[in-house]
């Protein structure tokens, strides 16, 4: 339920009253890539999929939850009605950038401390309303969730 609220509300910041493209361009389906710009640790599958269902597009992911990934990698195909890839495109690289950035950043950390017989937890110091969207990113960069609120110490 979360991650539909959390779409719904990323959408609806994106596009506002309406995707004015949308409304002079004639519909029919197309297919685009997702390219990455620098190499990493990948993460978003979760919410993209979930968007997949909730909008009608379908998928096909060449790297997994977790991967690293180079420059210059496809990471995605999407295929569906070009209005709505075209209104979803930014909210769909948004999550992916800031999942991915997270894991990567994680996974850094996670590599330097390998040798110490020790693990990376999180906080819960998270931008407001993205404590879930960001504390399972860290999960896929290879970090452990300590606390998700003061109900679960």
């Amino acid at each position: 339920m979360f991650k539909q609220k959390f779409i719904e509300s990323v959408v609806a910041e994106d596009i506002g009253k309406g995707d004015l493209f949308s409304r002079i361009s004639q519909s029919k389906d197309i297919s685009a890539y997702i390219i990455a710009k620098s190499d990493g640790v990948f993460a978003g599958v979760e919410y993209i999929d979930t968007m997949a269902d909730m909008y009608n597009i379908d998928l096909k992911w060449l790297v997994k939850e977790g991967e690293t990934f180079s420059k210059g990698d496809k990471l995605l195909y999407i295929f569906g009605e070009s209005k709505t890839i075209l209104s979803l495109e930014r909210s769909i690289l948004n999550i992916l950038l800031h999942a991915s950035s997270i894991a990567t950043l994680t996974n850094k950390f996670v590599q330097k401390i390998a040798p110490y017989d020790v693990k990376i937890l999180d906080t819960r110091k998270t931008r407001p309303l993205l404590r879930e969207f960001e504390k399972y990113a860290v999960r896929c960069g290879g970090g452990i969730n300590h606390r998700m609120g003061l109900d679960d110490c």
